[in-house]
C-alpha cells in the first residue's frame, strides 16, 4: 500500500523533534500494512480513519485498495476540530 501525505502532514512531520518523528515514521510503516492503532472516525468525519501515535493523531482516508492519503496531523487535543474546520473551509471554496 502506498502512502501519500498532504502538505500539512508533510510540514508537520518535518517539524517534529527527532524522537517523535521516528515513532511516527515507524507507525507509518505499519500503516502501509494497515497495522497499528487505527480506528474509523464517526459523525462528520465518517469515511476517515485516525492513526494514533502516542499523543499525536493522523487523520487519513483510503483511496481505492492501494493508497492511503494522510489528510491532517496534530496533537490529540486539537486534531479533530482543526480538521473539521479545514474540511468546512474547503467545501465552502468548492
Amino acid at each position: 500500500m502506498r502512502i501519500l501525505a498532504s502538505d500539512q502532514v508533510a510540514g508537520w512531520l518535518r517539524n517534529l523533534p527527532p524522537e517523535p518523528k521516528q515513532r511516527v515514521r515507524t507507525a507509518l510503516k505499519g500503516l502501509e500494512r494497515w497495522q497499528g492503532d487505527i480506528k474509523p472516525l464517526r459523525g462528520e468525519l465518517e469515511g476517515f480513519y485516525r492513526l494514533r501515535v502516542g499523543g499525536y493523531r493522523i487523520v487519513c482516508r483510503m483511496i481505492g485498495r492501494s493508497l492511503v492519503r494522510l489528510e491532517y496531523a496534530d496533537t490529540h487535543d486539537v486534531v479533530y476540530e482543526a480538521f473539521r474546520q479545514l474540511r468546512l473551509l474547503t467545501e465552502m471554496d468548492e
